[in-house]
């Protein structure tokens, strides 16, 4: 969802966004490479973003830049002793990005977008819950780290903006 002001051949604006992911990187543990595996995966983001653009005749490039925030979770496994360590939590960093938009219509635009989204790192602790539900003594504490790049097609259409002489 957004919103642009265009002053001449300025354009001005911003948009919000909200995406569902299967972002996912599983990995062989490498302090135990033999029975653990690590996996991290980006859940779900959102973006809020300020955006300027120059627009010539049927065309419009940008840059857009602001926050970014997304649910990020961590799991280990021990195989050997049917363990596994998870946790979910927020990440708040930082959304960049270009694009350009091309004017079908007066109503009616198609662009290519690519935004940069960088969630940050965190350090958390979990908990060890063995496959009979048991909890275990000893949290883990680990330290995750969640960057993505997105390229977006998208199809829009203006509403409002017509001019009366």
């Amino acid at each position: 969802m957004g919103a642009q002001y265009q002053w001449d051949q300025f354009v001005f604006g911003g948009e919000a966004t909200w995406t569902a992911t299967g972002i996912r990187k599983t990995i062989v543990s490498p302090y135990f490479p033999d029975s653990d595996t690590e996996t991290g995966r980006i859940q779900h983001y959102a973006t809020v973003v300020g955006k300027m653009g120059y627009a010539f005749d049927r065309v419009m490039i940008y840059a857009k830049g602001g926050y970014a925030g997304g649910e990020v979770g961590f799991k280990a496994r021990d195989n050997d002793d049917l363990v596994t360590y998870e946790q979910n939590e927020w990440h708040n960093g930082y959304a960049l990005g270009a694009g350009v938009d091309y004017a079908l219509t007066d109503k009616l635009s198609l662009g290519v977008d690519y935004t940069h989204i960088d969630l940050g790192s965190k350090t958390s602790t979990g908990n060890n819950v063995f496959d009979d539900g048991t909890l275990g003594s000893n949290p883990e504490t680990y330290r995750t780290k969640a960057r993505a790049d997105v390229v977006m097609a998208r199809l829009s259409y203006k509403f409002g903006g017509s001019e009366h002489n």
